[in-house]
């Protein structure tokens, strides 16, 4: 499976606000600054992510992004179906039908979006912080914050 840019933006984004935010607000510049990520396009991402309840914003000074809910309660899952859609809808064979697929296994694709979407499900933000404390992964906690995920 290979997803897309945007997805692949998302995924880093919330994983930013979940790793160095500390539940407090990040603005999406630093978030593109740490993750390499163009301002413009992950703004337009968070917006994405703020329609779907992922995040909320807050204005003015001391503002950004922060997650709506805990990272345990927040799937891989739900921060690409923000940015792509439904999963089950990603492998569709139906824009094939008008190749004879007499002989290709059509009933595969249906079955393969249902278990990649189950397992991308079973993936929390939070199994992705442990393991980027487990690979060393530099963070950029709010000034006096350090806790551990």
């Amino acid at each position: 499976m290979r997803l897309s840019r945007r997805a692949r933006y998302a995924l880093c984004g919330i994983f930013d606000l979940a790793y160095n935010g500390a539940g407090e607000p990040v603005r999406v510049r630093i978030i593109g600054e740490r993750q390499g990520i163009p301002f413009r396009f992950l703004e337009q991402i968070f917006q994405d992510l703020r329609r779907a309840g992922l995040v909320v914003g807050k204005r003015g000074p001391g503002g950004g992004y922060v997650l709506t809910r805990s990272p345990e309660k927040m799937s891989l899952r739900e921060v690409i179906e923000a940015i792509e859609g439904p999963l089950a809808t990603m492998n569709d064979s139906s824009a094939d039908s008008w190749r004879d697929s007499v002989h290709r296994p059509d009933f595969l694709w249906g079955d393969l979006s249902n278990r990649i979407a189950k397992s991308l499900g079973e993936i929390a933000v939070s199994d992705i912080c442990r393991e980027a404390v487990r690979h060393s992964v530099q963070r950029d906690l709010p000034d006096g914050m350090d806790y551990q995920i």
